[in-house]
């Protein structure tokens, strides 16, 4: 875009004026929501006592799956998930039963006052404990290309081992949360702090025996959501929703800081086991991949995220002879869910795990390696689609010369050879991410845009606002479609009865679906006012042209040619309602072009790839294992970025985002399955003190013929796993303990514990 206006809510913002789910004025008759959550992990539930907190003043209510009106089920994908336990438990913070008050206070006390008690049964918490008793989640995912099999044995070099990384947190600032309000008629308006109205809508009709006409979500903004919102929030919102059925009054329920963090699905944990064979100078021949999600207790968006993780175990890199299995694994965890990248980060890191070993098998240059098996122009991926506008060597070129990497590298080995107890050491992460929900019906927005007579605009659409600055790249594409200023546009929330049937805000592509809906929406409106405009111009200026010489610009309508005759934006709406013009548009979008064939593994399951690199320098300290990430560096190619200030802020917030999920955030299970690092003292994220000392990121526009709304790219996910390349920054200080003579054993998260254990291997 020619202009990057300010943040469309930043003075909300930085006044604290915003107002987020809850923070509006709370109506009359609210009642409090507290969750009896489970406190074992797989458990028949025996008996349950509720008579002490039933007696308890201010307590209006008690409800356990009995009381649900509907079908008792919150799956979506696969109808697994009850939204209430009738006998049995499969995780610890599974809701058992809610209790409904004239305070939150009253209603934790009763909470604490239910006696369950519970007969335990055998829990399986771990990838190698499902797999050894068969405990999955769906049927296997795989990709076949070529024959890999009968190229073994041509293969000069064969590499094979597993990898492992861990969960994460999403942490987002606002905690999950809804108010369900009822109205006339079995009518519910529902106010909760999700990324899937939609599916808030669809579930809350199903447990209430309702239809969708039934409810209306409304949701303003979120405060982060990370993809914790996605599916997380649907069993808080659903259990509201009875609540307030059942007791005719508003309902509100805060989930605790605590609460969230113990018992809300992750990011999956994973281990991928590999094979691959390459010639004598480090080319693939050759690969053979198994990559395995802990999913938690029901399926959720288990077998999606599997699917795009087989998807992009390839990465940058081209693989002529390639097989590609997944499978996803039910375990007596929470739920595990969406979370930036959505399986992306896990197949990712797999394959620059295996492509740092085949570097020091043939004794390459990490960036040479790379350059030589990065995918070039139509080459093509595991599951046949074709990778087109490609620019790994253009890629590879500036990011070597914006951190000067020659140099770098020559200062690190120097520091090592002089220094005993400090390391430093230098990881790179190119990336190559599809963007598009695997589900192609999902690929799909809508727009509603309202032109008043003043001249001011209204806009609608199915994407939700949660800091991504969604809305701001809305207000700029329709500022820009009707030529005129960002100041005269207004967002409205997000309501599925303005905007129905609405995918989730995911995948990366909220911009490029709601976008395009709502540039057609404001298209509509515009080809109405040319005559008008037209109009006024001959009549004021006692000149003639066509319409076509008509042009919308800075909040006027002027002749093509002579642009000083101009027409003010707000006096042609209001012509335009004078003389009956509608003046409000609807418009529907949908990606072109993709498609997938799951019985054949073959297809074009996205309409694009973001390409990009990173490279960073880290720390180590061999007596403590305390790591100090020095130096970030991000080459992202962004075609024509909307707002270049968000998309720089998007891409800086990933990589701090990814840094964290694999050198510090660690979540602990203990032996009973309880999070042991449910809080924000004991769970590590990164902070400001965390942030590198010098952090370059340079965009490459380009013009693309595979991009979206004028020629935009999606950005909220491919910049996640730059952060990756601080993994191996760490396992490249570490293996200069020993001049490079071995390799690290280091697996996901590099916390000091893992970064001391693995010095201690390379020296025995």
């Amino acid at each position: 875009m020619e202009k990057s206006p300010y943040h469309i809510n930043g003075k909300l913002h930085v006044t604290g004026q915003t107002r987020f789910t809850l923070d509006e004025n709370k109506p009359s008759g609210l009642l409090y929501m507290k969750i009896l959550f489970s406190t074992q992990a797989h458990a028949r539930i025996v008996s349950v006592n509720f008579y002490e907190a039933q007696t308890l003043p201010g307590v209006r209510g008690i409800f356990t799956y009995k009381d649900i009106p509907g079908e008792n089920q919150t799956g979506v994908a696969v109808h697994d998930e009850p939204l209430l336990p009738e006998d049995e438990v499969t995780y610890a913070g599974q809701p058992v039963a809610v209790v409904v008050g004239e305070s939150p206070e009253i209603c934790k006390k009763a909470v604490n006052c239910i006696d369950v008690r519970y007969e335990l049964l055998e829990t399986v918490f771990t990838i190698e404990e499902a797999l050894k008793k068969n405990s999955v989640l769906g049927k296997e995912n795989a990709l076949k290309k070529g024959d890999p099999e009968a190229m073994w044995e041509k293969c000069p070099h064969i590499l094979e081992g597993e990898f492992s990384g861990g969960g994460q947190e999403h942490l987002y600032l606002e905690t999950q949360r809804v108010r369900v309000v009822p109205d006339e008629d079995n009518h519910f308006y529902v106010y909760s702090a999700t990324q899937a109205p939609t599916e808030i809508q669809e579930v809350c009709a199903r447990v209430l025996n309702l239809t969708s006409k039934d409810i209306t979500v409304d949701v303003k903004r979120l405060g982060g959501a990370f993809g914790g919102k996605e599916r997380n929030s649907t069993i808080y919102t659903a259990l509201a929703a009875v609540a307030a059925y059942r007791t005719g009054n508003p309902v509100e329920f805060e989930m605790e800081r605590h609460e969230d963090i113990r018992f809300t699905g992750k990011r999956h944990p994973f281990k991928t086991h590999y094979k691959v064979g390459f010639d004598e100078n480090g080319k693939l021949i050759a690969g053979d991949f198994s990559i395995y999600l802990n999913g938690g207790a029901y399926t959720d968006l288990s077998m999606a995220i599997l699917e795009r993780a087989v998807w992009h175990i390839d990465n940058a890199y081209h693989y002529p002879h390639i097989k590609v299995r997944g499978l996803a694994l039910r375990t007596n965890l929470p739920p595990n869910t969406a979370f930036r990248g959505f399986g992306g980060p896990q197949g990712i890191f797999s394959s620059e795990f295996v492509m740092e070993r085949i570097a020091k098998v043939v004794k390459k240059d990490i960036f040479e390696i790379r350059a030589l098996n990065a995918y070039k122009e139509g080459e093509t991926t595991p599951y046949g689609q074709e990778v087109h506008e490609v620019i790994f060597d253009e890629i590879f070129e500036k990011l070597k010369n914006i951190s000067g990497y020659d140099k770098l590298r020559k200062e690190c080995d120097e520091f090592n050879r002089n220094n005993k107890y400090k390391k430093r050491g230098i990881g790179i992460t190119p990336v190559k991410f599809g963007i598009s929900f695997t589900a192609a019906f999902l690929n799909q927005g809508a727009a509603l845009i309202w032109v008043f007579s003043d001249g001011t605009v209204s806009v609608s659409h199915g994407g939700i606002e949660m800091g991504q600055e969604l809305n701001t790249k809305i207000a700029q594409i329709v500022a820009k479609t009707l030529g005129v200023s960002f100041d005269v546009i207004k967002i409205e929330s997000t309501n599925v009865k303005r905007v129905a049937n609405t995918s989730p805000t995911a995948a990366s592509s909220g911009t490029d679906l709601n976008g395009n809906a709502a540039r057609l929406a404001a298209g509509k409106i515009k080809k109405r006012l040319i005559p008008v405009a037209k109009e006024l111009i001959e009549k004021h200026y006692g000149i003639s042209i066509t319409e076509d010489d008509v042009v919308f610009d800075n909040g006027v309508a002027c002749s093509k040619e002579n642009p000083e005759k101009s027409i003010p934006f707000n006096e042609i709406a209001e012509t335009a309602y004078m003389n009956r013009i509608n003046l409000g548009a609807q418009a529907f979008y949908k990606t072109p072009g993709i498609y997938f064939d799951r019985e054949k593994g073959k297809g074009e399951p996205f309409y694009y790839f973001v390409f990009g690199a990173a490279l960073t320098q880290a720390e180590i300290d061999t007596l403590t294992g305390a790591t100090e990430v020095q130096k970030a560096f991000i080459v992202h190619e962004s075609a024509n970025s909307i707002n270049i200030p968000v998309d720089k802020g998007q891409i800086e917030g990933g990589y701090i985002q990814g840094m964290g999920w694999v050198t510090m955030e660690e979540i602990v299970i203990n032996e009973k399955g309880e999070n042991t690092t449910g809080t924000t003292s004991t769970y590590k994220i990164p902070s400001f003190d965390d942030l590198p000392e010098v952090f370059k990121v340079e965009m490459l526009p380009r013009k693309r013929k595979f991009a979206s709304v004028y020629g935009s790219k999606a950005i909220g996910e491919p910049p996640f796993m730059y952060g990756i390349s601080a993994f191996f920054a760490i396992k490249d200080a570490i293996e200069s303990v020993t001049d490079h003579k071995k390799e690290a054993d280091l697996t996901a998260p590099a916390t000091p514990e893992k970064i001391l254990m693995a010095i201690e291997e390379l020296k025995d």
